[in-house]
């Protein structure tokens, strides 16, 4: 009885902590819980006086969790997240609601979309939400329990996450039908350098950084590159998982270069906690999938 008095004590504080820790802001966590700065400030001074512990040092107008409030932070979301699946099961084990997947558009229609047609044939009642995100936001989403699952190329390790491989990526250099390469029998990786390319703000496209080339055209989004090779006036670097329907059907051509490194697309996610959820669901799914497209 004396642990429920004392959880009865803080129980209502917890909300508000747990949006000022991951906004790390008290106007944007106000926003969001539509309640007053004060009243933020003044639940967080309450929960810090009944656990004895500062939780956050304050900068400015920002908060910073301290040690502590880190800690404590990790138990609430475990907690509220053990509650969650507790409401979940109460539908009779359906799996229904929304689905939160965050993955590059042409890998989404590659691997999620075929995973999702046969889990809603099976719980018709679940909602998919399909998001593209770069990888420091996703774990930050998938911590936060906004998100559910994250396919990344580029995962950023952390201990509360799960990173599983599910396949080996390889590349290739790519070009649309009326480019002048299409047509040549081997170009040589000189020719090939000489044209331009379609790619990525950062230039992250595996390209191996001893070779020169020139881009062109700064892209955010991968299924841009497959647009852009696709109009003949760009090559552009593709996984040749992606480009494989196009070379099939004859829109694109594989050059012969051979000078990228395989890498892999990888399922990041909350450790689980031992209960069912809708990504259990899913995860197998998404592993056949993966598994018979290979590379």
């Amino acid at each position: 009885m004396d642990r429920t008095r004392r959880l009865i004590g803080f129980w209502n504080w917890l909300p508000a902590f747990r949006v000022v820790a991951e906004t790390e802001h008290l106007p944007t966590a106000s926003e969001q819980l539509r309640v007053s700065p004060s009243a933020l400030s003044r639940s967080i001074r309450l929960l810090e006086d009944a656990l004895g512990e500062e939780l956050f040092e304050r900068k400015g107008r920002s908060l910073v969790l301290t040690e502590a409030g880190s800690d404590f932070l990790i138990s609430v979301r475990r907690a509220m997240r053990v509650l969650d699946d507790g409401v979940e099961r109460m539908g009779g084990g359906k799996v229904r609601g929304a689905l939160r997947v965050a993955c590059p558009g042409p890998f989404a229609s590659l691997y999620v979309l075929p995973a999702l047609q046969v889990l809603r044939t099976q719980h018709p009642e679940l909602l998919p939400e399909i998001s593209s995100l770069d990888a420091e936001r996703a774990n930050a989403q998938l911590l936060a329990g906004v998100l559910d699952l994250a396919l990344l190329d580029d995962p950023v390790p952390n201990p509360q996450l799960v990173i599983e491989r599910l396949a080996h990526i390889a590349y290739g250099v790519y070009c649309g039908r009326s480019h002048d390469l299409y047509a040549k029998a081997e170009p040589s990786i000189e020719e090939i350098c000489e044209h331009t390319f379609a790619g990525p703000p950062g230039g992250d496209d595996h390209w191996p950084v001893d070779i020169s080339r020139k881009v062109g055209a700064h892209l955010a989004h991968l299924q841009l590159g497959i647009d852009f090779c696709l109009t003949g006036d760009y090559l552009a670097v593709l996984p040749d998982a992606i480009a494989r329907e196009h070379v099939a059907a004859g829109r694109l051509r594989r050059l012969p270069f051979e000078r990228f490194e395989t890498t892999s697309i990888y399922a990041v996610y909350r450790e689980p906690l031992g209960s069912v959820t809708k990504l259990d669901a899913l995860l197998p799914l998404l592993r056949q999938t993966t598994s018979g497209q290979g590379t």
